[in-house]
């Protein structure tokens, strides 16, 4: 399979444009925006709410993770709106309203649509560059006519078109008044809305109005005006007078809202507190890759394109440019996994109905030979699969490593790693990690370099430190089960972190399940792990408002290797069942610092990454339902 290098915005929508044009001299057949939906909708299950569905340019979509804190208004709406409808923001940055058409963008976006959504029209800030034949259209001739698609294309589905002009730039005379900066464009679209009976948004008018009663220094917070080093996305800073920052973003949306609500275009409720959100930096979803982006889809198992993961990794196009989603059919896979740092934005998808119908597993361990002969694997190297590049996901699948320990009583060291994570920013859902020693290394590419990463609704067995490593992760909702070594006394540890003191935060477990079929008491939470005795090795581990079985220590924390475990920095919080108490041995957090210690600060960083968003309301992306 050949690597397809990822072009440019402008050489797609080129291309596009004389694809179109190619298709009208040769007669070939073209989609049209006015053919019937389809009859299950384009995900196959229809939703049981509406939507106001976004389509406009990059004053209104959605900005992925890499470029937060950019966002446009159609990323801030779902802030607003209440439990009775939802948003999909399928707005394309760059895009006119003749290029997203023209791009097939329409067609999608119509084909989401059901009776009773909304579909929010907005363009006019690259219909304006008319010097560019990809983009550029003319008011009062062709961009009206191609505004009329969407209009005709929504109406058709039984949904509500709603036209939104252009929001204003921040451009400012000398004497400090808001200037019109989209000539007859505007005019175009009310004109149109007038014709065509169809709801309008002004937001040309509400926006310039806000502008000035902000004025030039008062509108630097809104629009995406950063200094060096502000924020890392942006080590360069930025001096942006079209797009926005979160704040911004939500300033525009809240415009947007009152008008639909004001106008009664929505039904009433549907924005009920409009004033409310006051963080919109914390409370938007930056998704990882832009909701318009289509991924690489690679198939892995019997009668498909690839036999082997590795194989479908090593075809995954390098950089990342695109997200790569690696559909794994049902099957045991035995072969050793290396996903590389130069390969990010992987997604390995278990295509079964549940993660024990996909198994990705190998039996190496510390102590097991190479095969050219140059000595054992190490702990590190035992790993089944590795994982380096960053942007992981995996999904409805199983890590293990199935190493029979009582098999090879030569081998001294026994440590058998499933999975192996030094990538920054990996998700993990509804996934299994099996083992015994050493099952999950959560690792970074150095030490005092952070690398996250999230396990949501996961499972992960094993019993001695199977949960270890110089990575910070999250656990939510999870299964950490200790398996049972046949001890009266000690059964086992389930963590040995060793995050650098620098690093604030190592392990979080958030509501979970600590479950085994050990004897009770013999189970410990963790130990403090010190790499050839590093002093600023120094564990970080919460566990917090989940349920501890009875095979929780009462003395849940133990030394390691000479380091105290008083030294390093355990907690508890919160916690339940039979093996949760709380006595001098067991230190909880202490009160009013509960909201210290949570996913988000946990995974935010430096960069305000928050996978714990997506699929929330605050996801303006969510119903995509994208895989991967």
């Amino acid at each position: 399979m050949r690597a397809v290098g990822a072009p440019s915005r402008r050489t797609v929508l080129t291309a596009l444009a004389l694809a179109a044009g190619s298709a009208a001299l040769t007669g070939a057949p073209a989609s049209s925006a006015l053919a019937a939906p389809p009859a299950s909708g384009a995900a196959g299950k229809r939703r049981d709410r509406p939507v106001l569905l976004v389509v406009g340019d990059s004053t209104s979509s959605a900005y992925q993770h890499s470029e937060r804190p950019r966002a446009g208004w159609g990323q801030a709406l779902p802030l607003l709106l209440g439990p009775q409808a939802g948003v999909l923001d399928l707005a394309w940055s760059g895009a006119s309203s003749k290029s997203y058409a023209d791009a097939g963008l329409l067609d999608r976006a119509l084909s989401l649509l059901q009776p009773g959504d909304h579909l929010l029209i907005s363009f006019g800030h690259n219909d304006e560059k008319v010097e560019d034949p990809a983009r550029g259209t003319l008011p009062g001739s062709t961009f009206e006519e191609y505004l009329r698609r969407y209009v005709d294309g929504a109406a058709a589905r039984g949904a509500q078109p709603v036209l939104v002009t252009p929001v204003e730039r921040r451009r400012f005379d000398s004497f400090g008044a808001a200037r019109d900066t989209h000539g007859a464009y505007p005019q175009a679209v009310r004109e149109l809305a007038a014709s065509t009976g169809t709801p309008l948004v002004d937001l040309t008018d509400s926006s310039k109005q806000l502008w000035q009663r902000l004025g030039p220094e008062g509108t630097t917070s809104h629009f995406l005006h950063l200094a060096p080093g502000e924020h890392p996305q942006y080590p360069q800073g930025s001096a942006d007078n079209t797009h926005f920052q979160a704040l911004g973003a939500l300033a525009v949306a809240r415009l947007v809202a009152r008008e639909l609500r004001s106008k009664r275009i929505v039904p009433p409720g549907w924005f009920p507190q409009l004033d409310a959100v006051t963080d919109p930096l914390a409370l938007m979803h930056w998704p990882s890759e832009r909701p318009v982006d289509t991924p690489v889809v690679l198939e892995v198992g019997p009668g498909r394109a690839f036999r082997t993961v590795q194989a479908a990794v090593d075809a995954a196009e390098p950089g990342g440019a695109r997200r790569t989603v690696i559909r794994i059919q049902p099957g045991e896979y035995r072969e050793v996994l290396r996903v590389p740092s130069g390969k990010p934005r992987i997604s390995l998808v278990g295509m079964g109905e549940r993660p024990e119908d996909v198994v990705l597993v190998y039996d190496n361990a510390s102590g097991t030979v190479k095969p050219d002969g140059s000595g054992p694997f190490g702990t590190s190297g035992s790993a089944s699969a590795r994982v380096d590049g960053a942007d992981f996901v995996a999904r409805n699948l199983t890590f293990g490593n199935d190493f029979d320990e009582a098999a090879h009583p030569e081998l001294k060291n026994r440590q058998a790693v499933a999975l192996h994570l030094t990538g920054d920013r990996a998700v993990l859902s509804g996934v299994r990690l099996l083992g015994n020693q050493d099952t999950l290394l959560v690792n970074s590419p150095a030490s005092g370099v952070v690398a996250r990463s999230w396990f949501d609704r996961c499972y992960v067995e094993g019993d001695v430190d199977f949960v270890f490593g110089r990575g910070t992760a999250v656990f939510e909702d999870c299964e950490i089960r200790s398996l049972d070594r046949g001890s009266a006394t000690n059964n086992g540890y389930v963590t040995a972190g060793s995050q650098d003191l620098g690093i604030a935060h190592g392990y979080l477990f958030d509501r979970c399940r600590f479950t085994s079929g050990a004897t009770a008491g013999t189970v410990h939470l963790g130990r403090p792990w010190h790499p050839g005795g590093d002093p600023r090795a120094v564990a970080q581990v919460l566990v917090r408002d989940s349920w501890l079985g009875a095979h929780v220590s009462a003395s849940p924390w133990t030394d390691m290797s000479g380091f105290s475990w008083r030294e390093a920095r355990f907690a508890e919080h919160h916690n339940r069942g039979p093996g949760a108490q709380v006595t001098p041995d067991r230190p909880q957090l202490p009160a009013g610092e509960e909201d210290r210690f949570t996913a988000r600060t946990y995974l935010g960083g430096d960069d305000g990454w928050a996978p714990q968003l997506a699929g929330t309301a605050a996801d303006s992306t969510a119903l995509l339902a994208l895989q991967g």
